[in-house]
């Protein structure tokens, strides 16, 4: 690559920025390590977003291009999507979602001259799958390099199409136990020593299916009142779910963060960790919390893909009571005993951060 130009790498996510969630941290995390020197990068935001987070992206040099939604003014999104690409003239396009409606932004970046166009599968479905199923013949041509965070979410977008799989890698020091940071954090959430901390970390939808987690938490305290659940997230379905706890009783036993950007430090006062969704790609969350030596419970519907630690338990969603007695069985494990084991196990299985931004770069540089 020549000093004096810039490699441009047009990012977009089709899940926006309308507030936290895994696709965007994951560009986020990679990107904050990618040499400003060699590359240009910027990242769509379509129609709504938070403020906030577009200030972070920006505090890493990372480009926030603000563009009309694309769920709601398709027409004008495509429109000013165009008019971006022609000014920019960018290298590569890397787009990240579930679906074959990505052949949007592919054939355009096509269209208008961009030899690299990296798709990078997430979920192992989609809200549109009649569309989905009408443009996957299209879309397998639109392509030159597809990626996938899991096995899974791979075959589900690509079928028997080539893909390379590159794992939602962590910073392991920022997610790794600390005793003294659990002593602390517990502190201001006055959390005494007897309490069992049970944390959840998703957007409110029904995907995640935090009304689960209720049903759960309410067999959970007929025997056990030392507990408290802590649900990190915001979404459309979040005022939905607290007026129900309040309606289940459940209101001094359950505590809502909202979206918030101390998750790790949240781990550290955490005992266990719940994901009952009805559908997953790979979750990063569940990477997270093994690396910080939480017991993790999982529906039976996300991919084996995530585990590489022995207390990750999955359970179907069939039964609340199922998830009481495995809450009740497991309790709070110590933290400390396996450090060793889950860094070597955690770079084993493909979640090293910084051994994934190498593989990335490569994705786009091999034809440059």
């Amino acid at each position: 690559m020549e000093n004096s130009k810039k490699f441009k790498i047009l990012t977009i996510t089709t899940s926006g920025l309308k507030k936290r969630e895994g696709i965007s941290t994951i560009i986020l995390d990679y990107y904050s390590y990618f040499d400003k020197k060699k590359y240009q990068l910027d990242l769509v935001a379509s129609g709504e977003y938070d403020s906030s987070y577009v200030h972070e992206f920006e505090k890493k040099e990372i480009n926030i291009k603000k563009l009309p939604s694309r769920k709601k003014n398709l027409l004008k999104y495509i429109y000013k999507l165009a008019k971006l690409m022609k000014e920019e003239r960018y290298d590569a396009l890397y787009i990240h979602g579930s679906s074959a409606i990505m052949s949007i932004e592919l054939y355009l970046a096509k269209i208008l001259g961009c030899s690299v166009r990296v798709v990078h599968s997430h979920n192992t479905t989609c809200d549109h799958k009649r569309l989905d199923k009408i443009l996957r013949p299209v879309f397998y041509k639109g392509y030159t390099k597809a990626l996938a965070c899991g096995e899974s979410a791979g075959r589900w977008l690509f079928e028997k199409h080539d893909f390379e799989v590159i794992k939602n890698g962590r910073d392991i020091s920022k997610y790794e136990y600390n005793e003294q940071k659990r002593v602390k954090c517990r502190k201001k959430l006055n959390l005494d020593d007897s309490t069992l901390a049970i944390g959840h970390v998703g957007n409110f939808n029904t995907q995640k299916n935090q009304e689960f987690l209720l049903r759960v938490l309410k067999e959970l305290i007929k025997e056990n009142k030392k507990v408290k659940m802590y649900l990190m997230g915001d979404g459309d379905m979040r005022k939905y779910i607290e007026v129900l706890s309040k309606k289940l009783g459940l209101s001094d036993y359950i505590c809502f963060t909202g979206s918030i950007s101390n998750v790790p430090e949240m781990l550290q006062a955490m005992d266990m960790m719940l994901l009952p969704s009805k559908h997953e790609g790979l979750p990063l969350v569940v990477i997270e919390w093994q690396i910080a030596g939480l017991p993790c419970i999982i529906s039976d519907v996300v991919t084996r893909e995530c585990a590489y630690m022995d207390y990750v338990y999955f359970l179907s969603l069939d039964k609340e009571s199922d998830w009481k007695n495995k809450i009740i069985e497991v309790g709070r494990r110590d933290r400390k005993e396996s450090d060793s084991l889950i860094y070597t196990n955690t770079q084993k299985n493909g979640y090293d951060l910084q051994k994934n931004i190498d593989i990335l770069q490569k994705c786009f540089l091999k034809d440059f």
